[in-house]
């Protein structure tokens, strides 16, 4: 931004001024003296009236006057006999001399007025541009800190400062500065941030940049403004973080009433049933065949493994959230990463399980445990909501990713909800109360992206729900001259 630091124009350029004048009369005075006998008084008057404008226009009443006086003698002496002297042989002369004296400094004041006017014009110009400047400082960033580093680079650009700053007293009376440049212990000026009649902080300014002079009224003027549109910015950013920590809060208080509510439900239903098939292995009025005891027995184990796995998922969420989620990556085929899965999935519920997943596929980087756990996830949410229908598992390469999907042909989520279920403890409604605790998907996309890959889901052609996992793609190395690569076939044979 090119705008110089000193705002005030400084009023006519003197010097000039005297100088337009004195070499002006003197130009003006060598021609007509060569045509003196030819040329009228009314032209020597106005060829004078001209410097006299010329003067006051570079250089104000001074130099003005001067030019009148200047002129008026030059008149006197050279143009009006006797020549050479002040004295005139016409009375009517004198009348001459003084209607033209008269009239130079009336221009004179005319021109100046009108000079001083154009200067205050042009600061006032200048001021509100680069008021301008610096209010656009203020609205061009994000947060209330890259806000005020912005004002303060600027006001340090446009006055040539050596160092600026903006001071906020903060909570425990630390002070809280946006810096830029250099602040020495003796600052040079300090102009406080008011909104209505509160003082939000001070901007501080430090002289002695290239080129840089002492401020005057115009750049204290400016920088005061300044300061009173700085406070607003500091009032609104301010509000803007507290209303951003309401709204934390209020995500956090939902979340855990969330939390709560979920975890209770499914932490007393495992609970009721441990504590039941064990009261009842306790009992010894009652005599339990075999078999029965053996069913206490499995649901005892059924329901540990089930608390097992929702404290897992609670410490995997907490994992996520914190960023603390590292993933032991390593080059793994894909095929290898489904066909545990599915047969797992097969034997557990015997329902059709589909998969059409080449081996030729490039590998991704992964963690095997993590992707079984995303993908198992992926398999149950299928087949629950599939019913008697089959689940596909597919896998292709799309350009430099591995893509596979997990598709059903159940009811579908409403495209309204495809985004929410990833919500954490969000459960998609419907005819049905939803299972679980609304962490599962939550935990998927937390570990795909820990991956540096993408969870999604859409709509399956015909109606259904696809689960879209893409992973980064790694290129394929070639096995050694002479050496067959292992595979076992079985893994993603349906």
């Amino acid at each position: 931004m090119d705008v110089p630091r000193r705002l005030a124009v400084g009023g006519p350029r003197g010097a000039l001024g005297y100088v337009v004048a004195v070499a002006g009369t003197a130009l003006i005075t060598a021609p007509l003296l060569a045509v003196r006998t030819d040329v009228s008084e009314t032209t020597v008057v106005l060829a004078y009236m001209l410097v006299v404008t010329a003067a006051a226009a570079a250089g104000g009443l001074g130099p003005g006057i001067t030019a009148a006086g200047l002129g008026f003698l030059a008149f006197d002496v050279l143009f009006l006999q006797p020549y050479h002297h002040v004295i005139v042989a016409d009375p009517q002369d004198y009348l001459s001399l003084g209607v033209y004296l008269l009239v130079a400094v009336v221009v004179s004041l005319l021109v100046a007025a009108s000079e001083r006017r154009r200067a205050q014009a042009e600061r006032r110009e200048r001021e509100t541009r680069m008021l301008f400047d610096l209010s656009a400082s203020l609205v061009t960033h994000g947060s209330l800190e890259d806000t005020l580093q912005g004002a303060v680079h600027a006001v340090r650009t446009l006055f040539d400062l050596a160092g600026c700053a903006i001071v906020l007293p903060s909570g425990d009376g630390l002070p809280v500065a946006a810096v830029d440049g250099r602040l020495p212990a003796g600052l040079d000026e300090g102009f406080p941030l008011r909104s209505g009649d509160r003082t939000v902080g001070a901007l501080v300014v430090v002289a002695g940049g290239p080129g840089s002079a002492e401020f005057g009224e115009a750049e204290r003027r400016v920088l005061a403004t300044f300061a009173n549109q700085a406070a607003l910015a500091v009032e609104r950013g301010q509000q803007e973080e507290q209303r951003n920590r309401a709204l934390a809060l209020q995500e956090t208080d939902r979340l855990r009433t969330a939390l709560l509510n979920s975890v209770s439900h499914d932490l007393r239903t495992p609970l009721a049933s441990i504590k039941a098939s064990a009261s009842s292995l306790l009992d010894r009025e009652v005599r339990w065949s075999d078999a029965e005891r053996d069913e206490f027995l499995a649901t005892i184990n059924t329901e540990t493994d089930r608390l097992t796995r929702l404290v897992h998922n609670l410490l995997d969420m907490s994992r996520i959230e914190a960023g603390a989620l590292d993933p032991n990556l390593m080059e793994s085929s894909v095929a290898e990463l489904v066909g545990p899965v599915v047969r797992r999935a097969r034997a557990a519920s015997g329902q059709l399980v589909e998969v059409d997943v080449p081996e030729e596929l490039a590998p991704v980087l992964a963690d095997p445990v993590r992707l079984d756990q995303v993908l198992t996830n992926l398999l149950d949410n299928a087949r629950r909501y599939a019913g008697a229908g089959p689940v596909q598992v597919v896998a292709r390469q799309a350009g430099g990713t591995v893509e596979l999907r997990v598709v059903d042909h159940g009811p579908g989520i409403p495209a309204p909800e495809q985004e929410r279920v990833f919500d954490q403890f969000y459960r998609v409604g419907g005819g049905r109360q939803p299972e679980g605790t609304g962490m599962g998907l939550a935990i998927c996309r937390g570990i795909v992206q820990a991956h540096g890959g993408a969870l999604r889901v859409e709509t399956t052609p015909g109606g259904g729900a696809s689960f879209v996992l893409t992973l980064p793609a790694l290129p394929r190395r070639r096995p050694p001259e002479g050496e067959e690569a292992v595979a076992d076939r079985e893994v993603a044979r349906p």
